[in-house]
């Protein structure tokens, strides 16, 4: 026999036992199936990833899912190379992983961009940890945490501002959500007033970012542990079977689907023994419905009453794994009011981290989920991304491609805040440009950029895609306020004839004050639908500086 077989050989022995699977977990592949078939499996494991290339569903699995899985007819194979993956990371702690940060970690970031920046960033406690509130001997063996949200924008500047919630680490194990919400903090702070997306973005919209929403769970995850839920304590699970599905716990159609999450205490999907049983859940559904009017008029209820197409702002649950972007709904594979306005938005959304965009439901249906909750409460648009392929995630993976691909597409969220069901549609505007970038007043600035009605996804279905038809440019004013003074933009080679066209304005700056300002440009396609903005600094100066010396303002 030659090494490698030997090798592989001897590694899939050293994972079984004589009645299953060693204690550590593994990876294994099972078919794709009907519906009843994924209904059963995402119950009892909460999540299916799945490879779709081979159309196989890809599991971490221990002892008792092996058992499960051979009692209830599932062929499941050992995936050698994954399993040994698994294997190497789970050795470390959170303090092996470099990348990632703790719960204490996590709060010191916080205190630290509230020092950074106190214009800017201010935190919130939002509710306690079920730990925190559960008296010591019963089960409150933690001290707990509050629930602390980092909230960003720009204090200075009093408006009614579209809003974003994004929310990481609902599931404890899964560590590359809180690391992407917390550098996506990052990255709008530390380039506040050098960039211009970033500065407009913390101008004109709040940010409200909850990164760890369950501390306590996360606590047990950070010693490699594959902790679920959060650590509600019943007296008859142990380890991480302790606990409650936080996501199966939000009060919108709780425990209204056939196997949409379990009644029984100790499995991965247990749903609570009511709706908004955990004090995680209650403060999280009490904040979302405070930062967000309900659009929906209707039944509350009804699965097809849509959110008026006004509606601003959007709420992001993000979870690990299975390159995935989902919208509404996870009850049911009907579609909502609003599902062609969630198509055309994961579309664009999944064109930066090349996911899959669909329904919750394509897979299994799901109840008391956080993203139904949202939407069907209030008609926020609500979308939750499955990032990378591993809860507990390489660094390598993540800082190479999970983070920049995922970053820019929360960017893109955030620039269409202000019209998520509308803007998506549109053509978004990108790589503005300012020549020169310091002008005299009343000499021309040159703006370039590019805008493209072509950048969907068109892995599952397809989006139509117009030529551009025209564009506008603004100063100082967002293209939709009432406010605003707009100027034409043209296509840099004459016509509007293409999906995707490089575009130049020519700005005329007599009547600017002197100092810095900012360009707007928004396009516009065939269809008559605007798009997301792309912005610029360029600078105005009233002193002519000749020889060194500086001549009469």
């Amino acid at each position: 026999m030659r090494p490698f077989l030997l090798a592989t050989v001897f590694l899939i022995a050293g994972l079984m036992t004589g009645d299953g699977l060693a204690n550590d977990s593994v990876i294994v592949r099972v078919a794709d199936g009907d519906s009843a078939y994924r209904q059963r499996l995402g119950q009892h494991f909460g999540h299916l990833p799945r490879d779709r290339k081979r159309g196989e569903f890809v599991l971490v699995v221990d002892n008792d899912d092996w058992r499960w899985l051979q009692a209830n007819g599932y062929d499941a194979r050992f995936d050698v190379v994954l399993s040994a993956q698994l294997r190497s990371e789970l050795v470390r702690t959170i303090p092996g992983f470099s990348c990632y940060n703790t719960v204490e970690e996590t709060d010191a970031f916080i205190d630290a961009q509230v020092l950074a920046y106190p214009g800017l960033a201010a935190t919130i406690d939002i509710g306690d940890s079920w730990e925190k509130i559960s008296p010591t001997g019963v089960g409150g063996d933690l001290p707990g945490y509050d629930l602390r949200l980092l909230k960003i924008t720009n204090s200075a500047i009093i408006a009614d501002k579209p809003r974003m919630f994004v929310m990481t680490g609902l599931h404890a194990r899964e560590y590359a959500p809180v690391q992407l919400n917390l550098k996506f903090a990052e990255w709008l702070l530390t380039n506040y007033g050098t960039d211009a997306e970033a500065t407009w973005l913390v101008d004109h919209n709040e940010f409200h970012l909850l990164l760890q929403a369950n501390p306590d769970g996360r606590k047990i995850a950070e010693g490699g542990l594959s902790q679920r839920k959060n650590r509600h304590y019943f007296n008859t699970c142990v380890g991480t079977d302790v606990g409650v599905d936080l996501n199966r716990n939000f009060p919108f159609y709780w425990n209204m689907v056939a196997g949409g999450s379990s009644g029984a205490m100790c499995d991965e999907t247990y749903r609570g023994p009511f709706a908004g049983s955990e004090p995680e859940t209650i403060a999280i559904d009490a904040y979302v419905a405070a930062l967000f009017p309900d659009t929906r008029a209707g039944d509350e209820n009804s699965l097809t009453e849509p959110a008026a197409d006004t509606t601003r702002g959007q709420f992001f649950d993000i979870h690990s794994w299975g390159g995935l972007v989902l919208y509404p709904w996870g009850v049911t594979v009907a579609a909502s009011g609003n599902n062609a306005a969630f198509k055309a938005n994961g579309r664009r959304l999944a064109w930066f981290n090349s996911y899959y965009p669909e329904a919750a439901a394509a897979l299994y249906a799901t109840d008391g989920s956080s993203l139904d909750n949202s939407y069907g409460k209030l008609g926020v648009p609500a979308i939750s991304f499955e990032l990378g392929n591993m809860y507990f995630e390489s660094c390598a993976e993540f800082e190479n491609s999970i983070l920049p691909n995922n970053l820019n597409a929360l960017r893109y969220a955030a620039r269409v805040l202000e019209r998520p069901y509308r803007l998506p549609a549109g053509p978004d505007a990108y790589a503005a440009t300012a020549t020169p970038t310091t002008v005299m007043i009343g000499a021309p600035v040159v703006i370039t950029l590019t805008a493209s009605d072509a950048r969907f996804s068109q892995v599952n279905g397809s989006e139509p895609i117009q030529s551009i038809a025209s564009a506008i440019v603004t100063v100082d004013r967002l293209p939709w306020d009432s406010l605003a003074v707009s100027q034409p933009v043209f296509a840099s080679d004459g016509n509007f004839d293409s999906s995707t066209e490089s575009l130049t304005a020519t700005l005329a700056t007599a009547g600017l004050a002197p100092g810095r300002h900012i360009a707007f440009v928004q396009a516009t396609d065939a269809s008559a639908a605007a798009g997301a903005p792309a912005a610029v600094f360029f600078i105005v100066e009233d002193a002519l500086f000749v020889d060194g010396f500086e001549g009469p303002r």
